[in-house]
């Protein structure tokens, strides 16, 4: 299961990152999300993620599974904001709600047992 569900997420990240909001130089990313790039912006939610994923895929204790599910949360937390980029219209914001929609699914159905 949590094989499925990092590939999931690898695979969701990877079509999201299709999509960027416009780069601003003078930005203030904490403000407006759309200013910047989320692939840049949030490193550290994917990096986090990341490595609660190897972690728990080498060792599978309930704690590192909780672990992961937290990390891929707050992952997903800082990244829907940027589903409000005026710049994501139509079909893009149809499937970035879908893949957003689809991760949360995953995450919610992950059982740490």
């Amino acid at each position: 299961m949590s094989k499925k569900i990092f590939f999931f997420l690898f695979l969701t990240l990877t079509a999201i990152g299709s999509w960027t909001c416009s780069k601003d130089d003078d930005n203030n990313n904490n403000a407006d999300p759309c200013t910047g790039s989320w692939a840049t912006d949030l490193s550290n939610e994917a990096n986090a993620m990341m490595n609660a994923a190897q972690v728990y895929a080498s060792n599978p204790t309930i704690a590192n599974c909780n672990a992961y599910k937290q990390a891929a949360q707050d992952y997903l937390d800082a990244l829907e904001p940027y589903g409000n980029c005026t710049t994501l219209t139509g079909q893009d914001r149809v499937e970035w709600q879908n893949a957003l929609d689809n991760a949360q699914a995953s995450i919610n159905a992950m059982t740490c047992q």
